[in-house]
C-alpha cells in the first residue's frame, strides 16, 4: 500500500483529539505505518515527517527531546492536520510545556472545548458535558432524595459550594437531554432513569481527567471550608516498589467498589446527604533509571 493512502487512513484512524499527551500520539502514528510496513523506521518516519534522515522522532516519543514551535509546524504540515485537529494538537504540545497551573488549566479547558467540537456522536458530546463540572453527579445524586423538587431553587439550597441558578438550571436540563432523568410533572420531581453514569469510549480519557481535576478542586477547598466533624482527610508519604504501588492501586479500586456496595444510599433518610469519597495514589519522585 502506498504510504499517500497510508497517510490518509493514519489521519481517519489516529486522531491528535483520541489522546492527553502528544508522545503518545506520535508513536501512534509510528505504530499505525510500523503494522502495515514491518521495516518501517523512526529514521524513516522523521524523513516522511519533514525532519530529515535522523532519530528525532524517537527522541521526542521517548522525551529525550523537547518539541519546538518550529518542529510542531513541520509536523502538522507533513501530517496533514487541519481544522480542529490542528488546533487539539497544538494545544496538546502548548498544555505539555506550560508550567504555571493557571495556564495549564486555561490550555486544558480549551482541549475540553475542542474535543466537544469534535466529538461526532451527540451522546458522547452530552457525557462530555456531564463530566465538566463535579455538580452534575451531584444533581443526579439529589433527584433520588424524597423531598426532591423540580425547582432549580431547591437544588441550589442543598448544594455546596454554592452555584449559581443557571448553573442549576443548565445542570438539570443536561441530565434531561443526557437521558439520566426526566421530569414527573405528576410528582413534581424528577425521575432518575440511569443513575449509574459511565464515558463513552470516544471521550473517557478528557473526560474523566477534567471530571477528577475538579473533584481535586473539590478536596482543596473542603480542607479549610468544611468543619473536622463534617470531613476525614488523610495521607501518607511512602517509599514502595513498582510491585507495591501496583497493589497500592489495586487496594484502592477494591476499597472504592466496597464502599460503593455497601453504601447503596438511603434518599428517603432525613438526615441523608450527598458526599464525595475521593483517594489517590501518584509518585513524588522518579526511581532510579526511570525517564525523567
Amino acid at each position: 500500500m502506498e504510504k499517500t493512502v497510508l497517510k490518509r487512513e493514519c489521519n481517519e484512524q489516529v486522531k491528535p483529539s483520541d489522546f492527553l499527551d502528544y508522545r503518545e500520539y506520535l508513536e501512534a502514528r509510528y505504530s499505525f505505518f510500523k503494522s502495515h510496513i514491518p521495516k518501517y523506521t523512526y529514521f524513516e518516519y522523521a524523513e516522511d515527517s519533514g525532519l530529515g534522515h535522523n532519530n528525532l522522532l524517537n527522541a521526542l516519543v521517548r522525551g529525550r527531546r523537547p518539541l519546538t514551535p518550529k518542529t510542531c509546524r513541520k509536523l502538522i504540515l507533513h501530517f496533514g492536520l487541519v481544522g480542529k485537529e490542528r488546533q487539539y494538537f497544538e494545544a496538546l504540545v502548548e498544555h505539555s510545556y506550560a508550567r504555571d497551573p493557571v495556564v495549564r488549566e486555561q490550555i486544558f479547558r480549551k482541549l475540553v472545548a475542542l474535543k466537544g467540537r469534535l466529538v461526532v456522536n451527540e451522546l458522547d458530546r452530552l457525557k462530555l458535558e456531564f463530566f465538566s463540572h463535579w455538580s452534575h453527579a451531584v444533581l443526579l445524586e439529589l433527584m433520588s432524595c424524597a423531598d426532591s423538587s423540580l425547582e432549580p431553587e431547591w437544588f441550589r439550597e442543598k448544594i455546596r459550594p454554592k452555584l449559581s441558578s443557571d448553573e442549576i438550571k443548565n445542570g438539570l436540563e443536561l441530565l434531561c437531554r443526557i437521558g439520566y432523568a426526566r421530569k414527573n410533572e405528576a410528582l413534581s420531581k424528577y425521575d432518575v432513569i440511569q443513575s449509574d453514569v459511565s464515558t463513552g469510549a470516544e471521550v473517557e480519557s478528557v473526560a474523566l481527567v477534567r471530571y477528577h481535576q475538579t473533584l481535586l478542586d473539590l478536596a482543596r477547598s473542603a480542607v479549610t471550608d468544611c468543619p473536622p466533624e463534617e470531613r476525614e482527610i488523610n495521607s501518607l508519604v511512602l517509599t514502595v516498589t513498582t510491585e507495591e504501588f501496583q497493589t497500592l492501586k489495586e487496594k484502592i479500586q477494591e476499597i472504592s467498589q466496597q464502599i460503593y456496595e455497601q453504601h447503596p444510599g438511603r434518599p428517603e433518610a432525613n438526615d441523608a446527604k450527598v458526599v464525595q469519597v475521593s483517594m489517590q495514589v501518584f509518585p513524588l519522585t522518579f526511581s532510579s533509571g526511570e525517564k525523567k
